[in-house]
């Protein structure tokens, strides 16, 4: 037997706010991905932190396991520490495969929850792209409905500590929106400004806009951005804004270009 699971990162969030006493975080999925591979043709662990390895032991206990006789393995492409989900991709990924490989299921809820009781959490695993309460896992809407658009990740550089931001209180919003657009999205990566400072954001806002940018979001956890474009900009040309962004700022570091994607697992089962 042989399975793996799939979990996207994330570019930041796309919005963040509290309701009342609740925060929430709107995903930003992406399509770069933690992959977890569980065997029967191998065995130990292999790339899992100690985050990844309490997720292992937390889920064994939630259906009674004692032990788990199969090999597994984590392979990321998502940095850590900069606000692109990696741990949460890492946590629940170990936590759908390992369920999965006991011959059970496990609802994205309860692995929220349990991946909630580990450090705040991003949603990324949930279906399509949702407000969810960090802190708990709770989902609060899976109603939101974008295009699969383009956006570019930059850095800011360093790494933070995310999970104490995560825990923090004060957001932008106070309410849950309807509807999602990129100035809302634009509107909220500003607003975190006087939260976690990025040098040069308005301006780095501004000219993006003028080159014909919908948007940009920030990681109000961490240390990245994305600059957002229509999902029919051709490659080249964001090639071509990339460069152009990286030439005009400095302070920041061209990652990747990429999707914002549906979240939710990625799953495949073969019997060898």
């Amino acid at each position: 037997m042989k399975l793996t699971v799939k979990v996207p990162g994330s570019c930041g969030e796309l919005v963040q706010g509290m309701i009342v006493d609740e925060p929430f975080l709107i995903t930003c999925p992406i399509d770069l991905f933690t992959t977890v591979t569980v065997s029967d043709e191998f065995v130990g662990y292999f790339g899992l932190g100690w985050k990844s390895e309490a997720m292992l032991e937390k889920t064994l206990k939630y259906f009674s396991c004692n032990q788990f006789n199969f090999g597994i393995k984590l392979e990321s492409e998502l940095p850590h520490g900069k606000g692109m989900a990696s741990s949460s991709a890492d946590i629940a990924a170990v936590g759908k495969a390992v369920s999965l490989a006991l011959n059970v299921d496990i609802t994205a809820q309860d692995i929220a929850a349990l991946a909630a009781s580990i450090e705040p959490t991003d949603g990324i695993f949930y279906n399509g792209i949702v407000a969810m309460n960090p802190v708990t896992g709770k989902l609060l809407s899976n109603s939101f409905v974008i295009p699969e658009y383009n956006i570019i990740i930059f850095d800011f550089g360093n790494q933070i500590n995310t999970i104490e931001f995560k825990r923090r209180s004060n957001f932008f919003l106070n309410e849950l929106p309807t509807a999602l657009n990129m100035n809302l999205v634009t509107a909220s990566a500003l607003a975190n400004q006087s939260i976690l400072y990025k040098s040069g954001l308005e301006e780095i806002v501004e000219f993006s806009k003028s080159i014909g940018a919908l948007g940009v979001n920030a990681a109000h956890t961490g240390t990245v951005i994305g600059i957002i474009f229509d999902e029919n900009v051709e490659s080249n040309k964001i090639d071509k804004y990339s460069k152009v962004i990286t030439d005009k700022f400095p302070q920041i570091t061209f990652m990747t270009k990429t999707k914002i994607i549906s979240g939710g697992f990625k799953v495949n089962i073969a019997q060898l």
